[in-house]
């Protein structure tokens, strides 16, 4: 889905690249526009370190597992700098965990200083001048065995119709700059 969107561009921002994983997967399935890179960390060379340094537009920008690890206003105002760095008709994907998930206690990520619902993810950036298709994402097997399958069924279940809670892990949104 997410290569679909952005197989045409001819440049391509990854935002918070990680270690270069995504980069790999996206030319191997075919990408051959430009990519860039951009990320604070330590684990690739990356193009850019700060949003702040990119001096040029990009037909698209990919932001996954990102936002969700700075306060609300820093998150939006990264939104908002990346759709500013894209061209007309450019897009943007934002993937980031769904607020309105229950995880397992487990699993609990202590670096995650802002949730994201659907629907406000949604509303910022169709406010932002993108035309947004928004997509839950489950995180799972693709093929669970029958056992697996049944317990996820019943989670699902007891999640969706008894808690009020959602057993999508993330939500995803794919915007398109109005031209």
């Amino acid at each position: 889905m997410y290569f679909d969107a952005i197989r045409g561009s001819l440049s391509l921002l990854d935002v918070g690249a990680g270690d270069l994983r995504i980069m790999r997967k996206f030319q191997a399935a075919g990408f051959r526009g430009e990519y860039h890179t951009q990320d604070i960390g330590a684990e690739g060379a990356y193009t850019y370190r700060d949003l702040e340094e990119v001096p040029r537009r990009y037909g698209a920008i990919l932001c996954l597992d990102v936002i969700e690890h700075l306060p609300l206003r820093e998150g939006l105002t990264m939104v908002r700098k990346m759709i500013s760095l894209l061209t007309p008709g450019g897009v943007v994907i934002v993937q980031t965990p769904n607020a309105a998930y229950l995880p397992d206690p487990r699993s609990w990520d202590m670096t995650h200083l802002h949730g994201y619902n659907a629907g406000d993810l949604w509303a910022y950036l169709a406010c932002e001048g993108l035309d947004v298709q928004l997509y839950r994402v489950a995180l799972r097997d693709e093929h669970p065995a029958p056992l697996v399958s049944a317990r996820l069924a019943i989670t699902d279940y007891v999640k969706k119709k008894i808690l009020g809670c959602d057993y999508a892990n993330n939500i995803a949104a794919i915007g398109k700059l109005r031209a």
